[in-house]
């Protein structure tokens, strides 16, 4: 089963279950192929928020929106009637994170992509603590401006992740496939999505070739 099968049927059986549903998808280009084949299922979109991940603090006219890539991408079709639901919602990245924490809603099903450096959402590797990562916190946080564009971000803490019933994982290189291994033999700042594979919640990883596997509690298994 493809991976935008398994999302699908549970975007179906959550609204089925409870009346609405919530998913979050990444930045970058990496669920692009995935947005577009789920952009075509017949489920019923009006019952669907959408939402991101993580964002840059940048307008949505912006090539750097990651809103802008998620309408464009999956907001379309069948799926024109989801509600998306926008994380840069202040005047900076500070301000949305902490609108987004007074009004947070519980999360559905995540959709992450990883970096080579090994960071997920916007939690990136460093020598020292990383907010949202490692200090228990819920919700959502503002990060400072890294990566390329450098601008400041909002991001799911790795605890809101984690809150999801279903998360997947899409590892689009053999590069990123191996600081996923990595990431399994032990867990490190320097490692972010370690932190992801060390709690107790399945993760279906998507491999380059479109595999999927389960990781729980630091251990894989095939799905």
């Amino acid at each position: 089963m493809s991976i935008s099968s398994v999302i699908t049927r549970a975007l179906t059986e959550t609204i089925a279950r409870q009346g609405t549903v919530r998913i979050a998808f990444p930045g970058g280009r990496s669920a692009v192929g995935l947005m577009s084949e789920l952009s075509n299922a017949s489920i019923n979109w009006s019952s669907v928020h959408v939402t991101l991940v993580d964002e840059r603090a940048v307008d949505e006219s912006s090539d750097a929106s990651n809103a802008a890539l998620v309408k464009s991408t999956l907001c379309v079709k069948h799926a024109s009637e989801a509600t998306f639901e926008s994380l840069f919602v202040s005047e900076n990245a500070e301000q949305s994170a902490d609108y987004l924490n007074r009004y947070q809603c519980s999360l559905d099903i995540a959709v992450l992509g990883m970096g080579e450096d090994g960071h997920f959402a916007s939690l990136f590797p460093s020598e020292i603590a990383v907010p949202g990562l490692d200090d228990g916190r819920t919700g959502f946080v503002a990060t400072s401006a890294i990566g390329s564009p450098s601008v400041p971000r909002i991001s799911m803490t790795l605890n809101q992740i984690v809150s999801a019933e279903l998360i997947v994982l899409l590892v689009s290189s053999v590069a990123k496939k191996d600081k996923v291994m990595d990431g399994l033999e032990s867990v490190s700042p320097m490692n972010p999505v370690s932190y992801l594979f060390a709690s107790s919640h399945p993760i279906l990883v998507v491999w380059p070739d479109g595999e999927i596997v389960t990781v729980r509690d630091g251990v894989m298994y095939e799905s």
